[in-house]
């Protein structure tokens, strides 16, 4: 690569310049095929130049029909017959002598290189823009369509291989896996990312519709980002390779943190779609729908959509066009998210969704009611006390006791008479408090109160109603700001359970197969230590034969030995070795002219005569007998022996077995315990975060209905003012003291 003119055939590779890295020469992006280098033309244009790493022999066959296929599809424009919805397909030159190492020339494939921003980075870019998200969703639903209705699939869907360009527009690259149907009954090459295929997809996959389950999962993604941009915090992983969804969540979708909250999410169409994805687990890839713009939306969409259709009015003219504003046919739904937004509020100031579910201070303002009905709305609001409480008898009883008692002391003679008056006048003090604690309890007051203070706040707007605007704006924004920050903060806490849910349940997993090895080694060793064991049980028999054989051997045998003769074999005999079981053994070790032989019980034996030639000759005759004894010894143990024997490996291997199935159930225990631990705390946020946006939502559309009545400031004022004393005189009069202390006394 550090000499193009002579590793390269093509002209414009041949005279191009290999982009190098500062130490290691030519820069590569190397993959499990390939390797990639860029490369410069004289001309300006840069190439993409792969590599491949692995040998294959189809690679030409393939690069041709996938070349005659794309170049058949004519160019984007809509929808056109033949015409693409964007240009996402990429040139490409299949060159046979692609590079030549040593005196080989090897194939590579020359690609144009592709201006883009890889979908990971453009989501990140663009993760508080729901309109820009669902128009690349909807440009994603295009360029499927693009290849499903051309029986294309490209093999290996995933995010490293779609780039975004400048307009919003898909670039696919990496056609290596790729189908068309010239290669009908072909074998795959390769089975795609492992984050975006089916746990189930093999090689016999490869078909038209091998990239439905990938198309699925990157639509979901999309999806679920445009309408709620919190998932991307809770469930991307930014060292991930994948979007939100990921191999753990295929394989073990009960263990995953992903579709609880994907099932579970307050948008109905995430909920539909991710219940698609979820049920495609596990199916082959040809039971599997394609991804389509009807197949996303709802059923209500999809019924008014079709009588749309029907009709022939506000539907687009051709499959994967886009019409202006570049959304599909037919149209998505507007973006609806259920964390607060800045805008979408009603001619009213309150959001649509929220119509019927706020309190009635977010009702059409009062203004527009005659003066006569507002009055008489006020006076409703003040109708008296309702039924005593506990609360009411408790300050109507410390009330009573408060002023009898002083009384009831100078009778009982307690007190002198003269320190009454001032004890009744303590006593009375103490009543009122208790009469005045007990009525501001009361929830009718409470209301009354509430209303006077919010009276005299809108009244003090309505004077100055520019600073009340940029008062209610900055309130606004602080509502906003507040709930951002909150949300923000659930987000990395739900993101921070996924992390400690994974790292724990790999902790789990890592003991789990500790403890299974270590008994999967015990069983596999069963069989060897059976074989000690009937080799230990057969080793007494095996001694016994021996050393019958060595009592029956005279050590008169041993005169035909090397330089032995009848006066050595008398010699051993007057020693007391008259039989080949009656030394073991020679011993050189004290002094090696002075040879003592070994007897059974260990003493040594000095024989005259026997040197060490002779001992060495003794001791390998003796070694030879043993020898073919053992040869001839019994190589069964008793039927009762080898029974026990299997009895006792038996137990062993059920034990063992025993042990890696408590293993199993206590690792599942544990990670069922984790999970419900995470999924409860994960809810608790969850409904915390939609608490706190219904909330928000109500405060906001009160706070933007302030904002719509400062229109009229002057007028409103009057109306606010007269309320306001209407309020107060209400307020004293029938919730007044004495109408309380009639309350406690009558109820009424």
């Amino acid at each position: 690569m550090q000499h193009p003119e002579l590793c390269f055939s093509d002209p414009d590779l041949k005279h191009g310049t290999v982009q190098q890295s500062p130490v290691l020469g030519p820069k590569a992006i190397s993959g499990n095929f390939a390797s990639v280098f860029s490369v410069t033309a004289t001309s300006g244009q840069r190439y993409a130049l792969k590599c491949f790493t692995r040998d294959s022999t189809t690679l030409g066959k393939r690069y041709s029909a996938i070349s005659t296929a794309l170049g058949g599809l004519g160019g984007s424009g809509g929808s056109g017959a033949g015409g693409l919805s964007q240009p996402w397909p990429v040139g490409f030159d299949f060159l046979e002598q692609g590079v030549l190492v040593g005196r080989e020339w090897y194939p590579a494939v020359k690609m144009t290189w592709v201006q883009g921003t890889g979908l990971i980075n453009w989501i990140e870019r663009n993760l508080h823009d729901p309109a820009a998200l669902h128009t690349l969703a909807d440009r994603f639903l295009a360029m499927t369509a693009d290849l499903e209705r051309n029986g294309i699939a490209h093999g290996d869907l995933q995010h490293g291989n779609l780039l975004v360009a400048d307009d919003a527009t898909f670039r696919l690259v990496d056609y290596d896996g790729m189908y068309v149907p010239a290669l009908r009954g072909e074998q795959a090459t390769e089975n795609g990312h492992r984050n975006y295929q089916s746990p189930s997809r093999t090689a016999a996959d490869f078909g038209p519709a091998m990239d439905r389950f990938s198309a699925w999962t990157i639509e979901l993604a999309l999806l679920a980002v445009a309408t709620d941009p919190g998932l991307w915090t809770q469930l991307h992983d930014r060292h991930g390779e994948f979007l939100i969804l990921s191999e753990a969540d295929f394989k073990e979708p009960a263990t995953s943190l992903a579709w609880p909250l994907l099932l579970g999410h307050p948008d109905r169409r995430v909920r539909d779609v991710a219940g698609r994805v979820k049920g495609f687990l596990g199916k082959p890839a040809s039971a599997l729908p394609p991804l389509t713009a009807r197949a996303v939306k709802l059923p209500a969409q999809r019924t008014a959509s079709a009588s749309a259709s029907t009709s022939g009015v506000g539907t687009g003219t051709g499959t994967g066009g886009y019409g202006a504003g570049g959304a599909l046919g037919g149209g998505r739904p507007t973006v609806t998210s259920w964390t607060p937004a800045a805008s979408g509020a009603s001619a009213s100031g309150v959001p649509a969704w929220m119509a019927g579910r706020i309190a009635a201070s977010t009702a059409p303002s009062a203004a527009a009611q005659p003066p006569a009905q507002q009055l008489a709305a006020g006076l409703a609001g003040f109708s008296g006390f309702g039924g005593r409480g506990v609360g009411d008898l408790v300050a109507g009883l410390g009330a009573l006791l408060s002023t009898s008692v002083p009384g009831a002391l100078v009778l009982a003679a307690a007190q002198p008479v003269d320190v009454l008056p001032a004890a009744q006048g303590v006593a009375l003090l103490t009543s009122a408090v208790m009469v005045g604690f007990g009525r501001r309890r009361r929830p009718e007051y409470r209301a009354a109160h509430k209303r006077v203070r919010d009276l005299k706040r809108r009244s003090r707007e309505l004077a100055d109603p520019a600073s009340a605007h940029q008062r209610l704006e900055k309130e606004i924004r602080v509502l906003d700001d507040a709930v951002a920050k909150d949300n923000t903060a659930s987000d990395q806490r739900i993101q921070a359970l996924q992390l400690e849910l994974r790292d724990a349940q790999a902790r789990i997993t890592m003991e789990l197969n500790r403890r299974t090895d270590q008994a999967q080694q015990q069983l596999a060793g069963l069989a060897a230590q059976e074989q000690r064991r009937v080799a230990k049980a057969l080793e007494p028999a095996i001694r016994a034969h021996i050393q019958d054989k060595l009592r029956r051997t005279s050590i008169q045998e041993a005169r035909s030995l090397s330089n032995m003769g009848n006066k050595m074999v008398q010699a051993l005999q007057d020693a007391g070795i008259r039989t080949a079981a009656d030394f073991i053994g020679v011993d050189f070790s004290h002094n090696p002219s002075v040879v003592y032989l070994v007897r059974p019980g260990g003493q040594r034996v000095r024989v005259p005569g026997i040197g060490e030639a002779r001992a060495t000759v003794l001791s390998d005759w003796r070694q030879g007998l043993e020898r073919r004894a053992r040869a001839a010894a019994p190589t069964t143990v008793p039927p009762a022996a080898k029974a026990q024997i299997k009895a006792d490996i038996a137990i062993l291997r059920r034990t063992h077995k025993a042990e890696i199935k408590q293993a199993e159930a206590e690792a599942m225990q544990k990670k069922a315990a984790l999970q419900q631990r995470i999924t409860d705390e994960r809810a608790r946020l969850t409904t915390q975060r939609q608490q706190r946006a219904m909330d928000t939502q109500r405060k906001r559309a009160e706070l933007l209905h302030r904002q719509k009545q400062l229109a009229g400031a002057e007028v409103e004022r009057v109306r606010v003012e007269a309320e306001l004393g209407v309020a107060r005189r209400e307020a004293r009069g029938t919730l007044g003291a004495g109408k309380y202390l009639r309350f406690l006394l009558t109820g009424r």
